[in-house]
């Protein structure tokens, strides 16, 4: 074979040899890039799954909540808006639709107005139909000049929040009368001016009613702190009923006697409940001293208790006033005070404490009353 020959089979054994490693190093690339893009289709599905399930989780917030909420456009058109916000409108509509016939209020229309000129939120607040709403719009930059409006009802937050002040005001009064009448009769005691030994028992019984009060106050107020921030412990266990109602009596007898009233009970000693001793203690020492608060001298209060199915029927019964009918369904209300309560003082907390405690046994909390003849209190624990 001439040299030319050669030379020629090893140019095309060469040629033979880059063409096969091109063809794999192109196979090889096309597979990375097939990978790469079923991969990148992965991505995608995964991201799209994502963005649906956050755009429902969003739909169904806005939907779940009480808050309207309206999505305008800068011709204060409605382009969506939430189930609360529906139920505000004047008449059923669909959207697209102006905003005058989602809303009557012409404080929204001006706040909205206000809203387009700026990219800062415009509050206002304006009452409709008896109630207090709290208005929110503005516009959002990058979004096609959207505007977000939000109408929250906060009638019941403005009752809340003057019940509280009127709790405030009502406390400091309520904590000033027992201090001053302890002072003046340790005061009295001190002078010798009560020298008879009748007259500084009466003065001592008197302290040791005011000091009751106090601590009264100052356990609903422990009460109301541990159910505010989620720490009041219930723990329950078998217990024996005339472990909680002996000990609430025993506790009252005092103050019943000095206030010339009786304090009777009338249960089987044998019964035993679910429940946790001091905090269900403490929900009947709410319920009997408010009895023996609007009891009047000469009066009775009656603790009894039953066994019902699966439950045990809790009753204090009182010689007071009785309860307005307005009042029954709101007497366990948190800082509610009832007409019969404004002249006795009190915190308004023991029976809306008593219903947390209560409640938080498994167990229900009512009252059944009739103005002039008294009230009686009842509640339920479970059987043990």
């Amino acid at each position: 074979m001439t040299p030319a020959a050669q030379t020629l089979i090893l140019l095309l054994l060469a040629a033979a040899l880059f063409c096969l490693w091109r063809w794999r190093t192109v196979a090889r690339a096309g597979q990375t890039l097939r990978e790469q893009a079923l991969a990148a289709s992965q991505r995608a599905r995964d991201l799209a799954q994502e963005n649906a399930q956050r755009a429902a989780h969003l739909h169904a917030l806005s939907q779940a909540g009480s808050e309207a909420i309206y999505l305008l456009d800068r011709q204060s058109r409605v382009l969506w808006w939430n189930q609360a916000a529906q139920q505000l409108a004047t008449q059923p509509a669909t959207p697209p639709l102006p905003l005058s016939r989602a809303s009557s209020s012409f404080e929204v229309l001006d706040l909205v107005a206000q809203a387009e000129s700026d990219l800062l939120p415009h509050e206002r607040q304006f009452g409709q139909g008896g109630q207090t709403f709290h208005a929110v719009a503005q516009r959002q930059e990058g979004q096609n000049d959207l505007i977000v409006l939000s109408v929250a009802n906060v009638t019941e937050l403005q009752r809340l929040g003057r019940m509280r002040r009127d709790f405030v005001a009502n406390i400091s009064h309520d904590l000033r009368t027992p201090i001053t009448a302890i002072q003046l009769m340790v005061d009295t005691l001190r002078s010798g001016a009560a020298d008879s030994r009748r007259r500084q028992e009466q003065l001592l019984a008197g302290i040791a009613d005011q000091t009751a009060i106090l601590r009264q106050l100052a356990q609903e107020l422990l009460d109301l702190s541990l159910i505010e921030s989620g720490r009041l412990p219930i723990r329950l266990v078998p217990t024996r009923l005339q472990d909680l109602i002996a000990g609430v009596i025993q506790q009252n007898q005092p103050q019943a006697e000095h206030k010339g009233l009786r304090l009777h009970s009338a249960y089987d000693p044998q019964i035993q409940v679910l429940a946790d001793v001091e905090t269900a203690r403490r929900a009947l020492q709410n319920i009997v001293h408010n009895a023996i608060k609007f009891t009047p001298k000469g009066g009775q209060v009656r603790i009894a208790a039953e066994s019902q199915g699966e439950d045990v029927r809790v009753a204090v019964q009182d010689d007071g006033p009785g309860i307005a009918p307005e009042d029954v369904h709101r007497i366990f209300e948190r800082f509610y005070k009832a007409d019969r309560t404004r002249s006795e003082g009190g915190t308004g907390l023991g029976l809306a404490i008593a219903r947390h405690i209560v409640e938080g046994h498994g167990g229900r909390i009512w009252v059944e009353s009739e103005p002039g003849r008294g009230a009686t209190f009842f509640f339920t624990l479970l059987k043990a």
